[in-house]
């Protein structure tokens, strides 16, 4: 009996084409829930008319949920799926909702919002203007984008047009941008059309929309009258909407997680006083059906493992089956900034320095966000004239979050890349070459960056201490911080691809000096982004989830950083930064594989 409903409110009808693929989506979206949330799982389809005088049947919102409802769902969620809703579709959502609500008390009904500049979508209609100029073999600086919008909606929707206008302007680099309003004056789309005439860019003409339908129809027809009229624009071109894109599942499924994890949330938002916590879990590895207590479990350290340990000890007992016995342990922390709970804590090197059985030599860099301000200081080139001032920041972090203080409890060692390479004290290039053999670099310069002291420790363990805080932000991404520049923006470069390769290069060169291994820690809580969020960085707003010693572990980096992905809500198989991984570094097709436990996943989501 299936309990639990996900309702898809979408702006088609059932007589037209795309109904079908919508409805092969919302299959797959239900092989993806109950995968992911364990739990029998059904995804039905409803209607949001666009006009008050359209009667979509059976198919109208408040028919669908009544349905269900005897059909005894107790727990429904509404995902509106339209891109650009307007006055009356949201009218009916609001009302609809309300209405089933107050008929159906012993039934939780929800539901959410679309936000049409969630990065998934930028990127998917990204890539149809990218793949149109493409097939025009035409340079970005040669067109423009027009957003193509119903414009019925609110002036919050027609805001977020223009928001998602210019995110698709600045990723594309399209030489102008614009919005376009068949439904509404300013700007009307056809007077648009006519404003650019005199620009020398060929127009992409992109529907807000994800399927074929009136919007594109009115856009068509205004083109073409335009076209009529002025041949020389003869080259402007309607997109097709992206359809099926598999980007637009994925952001159905983050929906999906996001929904389940707010009601979870819900009921329990009365957090236990520390008299009342409950035991944290035992020790245990993840089995791909079930968590299994250390000394019973399994591990292939290539391959990695899900575990959780709140203690040394228990940490220990696992790193003792992944990681070599040695008298040195390097071990490359994340200290980009004072922004909680993103940067390895105190807690989590404590419990790391306490688990391994050698002395740790600690490796990091100077950055432009690890400092409290207060000096104008030209990150690009002036850094070195402010060395003292950007050393003593260094400190001052160390002390401030009761780093220095584990540090030295310890005995371990911090080396800085950055004070290693303005001592001049790196390793020749050709000497790093030379170690390395074979092994190729897109980026051979990166082969500058090696200290000295780090060569004379070749062959120690070296382990990405990374934290849970983004599908790609884990151990490889990690190693970015041996770069010793303290502004490394162009080594980010134009995209997530180039960035990528950077990071594998890096995993070459330290891979052919080093054992390297993956540990992505959650040990006390992991950061889960969200914009409403309690917490704020550079890099946007979030949330920290509170968790139960978790961590991924494994020989070399990828095993741990897929897992952890994962875990994060990332399919590995459709992603641009593991695309360049798997080509440069391999992959581990049983991580990207495995079961994993639905309610934590819910939980990093």
């Amino acid at each position: 009996m299936t309990t639990t409903v996900f309702i898809l409110a979408t702006d088609l009808s059932p007589a037209e084409a795309a109904w079908a693929s919508t409805k092969a989506q919302a299959a797959s979206l239900r092989a993806f829930a109950e995968r992911t949330l364990g739990a029998p799982i059904r995804v039905d389809l409803a209607c949001l008319p666009g006009r008050s005088t359209d009667d979509p049947g059976e198919h109208h919102l408040g028919r669908v949920i009544d349905r269900l409802v005897g059909d005894e769902a107790s727990l429904l969620f509404v995902l509106p799926v339209a891109f650009d809703l307007n006055i009356w579709q949201r009218t009916i959502l609001g009302e609809e909702v309300g209405a089933a609500r107050r008929r159906h008390l012993g039934v939780s009904i929800h539901h959410d919002t679309v936000d049409p500049t969630h990065p998934l979508l930028v990127d998917c209609f990204a890539g149809q203007v990218l793949k149109a100029l493409e097939d025009r073999r035409a340079s970005p600086v040669q067109a423009g984008l027009l957003l193509v919008a119903d414009g019925q909606g609110d002036p919050g929707t027609r805001a977020d047009s223009y928001r998602l206008m210019r995110l698709l302007w600045e990723q594309t680099g399209l030489r102008l941008g614009e919005v376009g309003f068949v439904r509404h004056a300013q700007p009307f789309l056809k007077e648009v059309l006519g404003r650019y005439m005199r620009e020398p860019v060929d127009w992409l003409l992109l529907p807000q929309r994800q399927w074929d339908g009136e919007l594109c129809d009115y856009a068509r027809v205004m083109l073409e009258d335009h076209q009529r009229e002025h041949p020389e624009a003869a080259g402007w071109r309607l997109l097709e909407p992206p359809g099926d894109h598999p980007a637009i599942l994925a952001w159905l499924e983050q929906r999906v997680l996001r929904l389940w994890q707010e009601k979870r949330s819900s009921q329990a938002v009365r957090v236990p006083s520390a008299r009342h916590q409950p035991e944290s879990s035992p020790a245990s590895l993840w089995s791909g059906a079930g968590w299994t207590p250390t000394g019973e479990a399994v591990i292939v350290p290539r391959t990695g493992c899900v575990a959780r340990a709140r203690d040394s000890a228990a940490l220990a007992e696992i790193l003792a089956r992944v990681l070599p016995r040695a008298e040195h342990y390097l071990v490359k922390v994340t200290w980009h900034g004072y922004a909680q709970g993103t940067y390895t804590g105190p807690a989590a090197l404590d419990l790391l320095l306490s688990a391994l059985p050698g002395r740790a030599v600690l490796l990091e860099g100077h950055t432009s966000s690890r400092n409290l301000g207060g000096v104008e200081i030209d990150w690009e080139a002036g850094t070195e004239r402010h060395r003292t001032w950007v050393r003593q920041q260094d400190v001052e972090f160390l002390r401030r979050t009761g780093l220095a203080e584990v540090i030295a409890r310890h005995g371990a060692q911090y080396l800085n890349v950055t004070e290693a390479w303005w001592d001049g004290a790196c390793s020749p290039a050709e000497d790093v070459r030379a170690a390395l053999g074979d092994v190729t670099l897109r980026h051979p310069e990166l082969a500058d960056f090696v200290p000295s002291a780090l060569m004379e420790l070749r062959g120690a363990p070296l382990i990405s201490l990374a934290r849970f805080k983004g599908p790609t932000r884990l151990g490889l991404s990690n190693l970015f911080g041996l770069i010793p520049r303290p502004l490394r923006t162009e080594w980010h470069g134009p995209d997530i691809t180039h960035f990528a390769s950077v990071c594998c290069d890096l995993a070459r060169i330290y891979g052919g000096l080093f054992p390297l291994f993956g540990l992505v820690e959650g040990f006390d809580s992991a950061v889960r982004w969200d914009r409403k969020g309690l917490y704020r960085s550079r890099w946007g707003n979030y949330d920290l989830v509170l968790t139960d010693g978790l961590f991924t572990l494994s020989e070399g980096l990828i095993g741990a950083d897929i897992l952890a992905s994962r875990l994060q809500g990332q399919d590995v198989s459709r992603s641009g930064f593991y695309d360049v991984v798997r080509d440069r570094l391999g992959w581990s097709q049983g991580e990207a594989e495995m079961a994993l436990p639905g309610d934590l996943q819910a939980s990093l989501i």
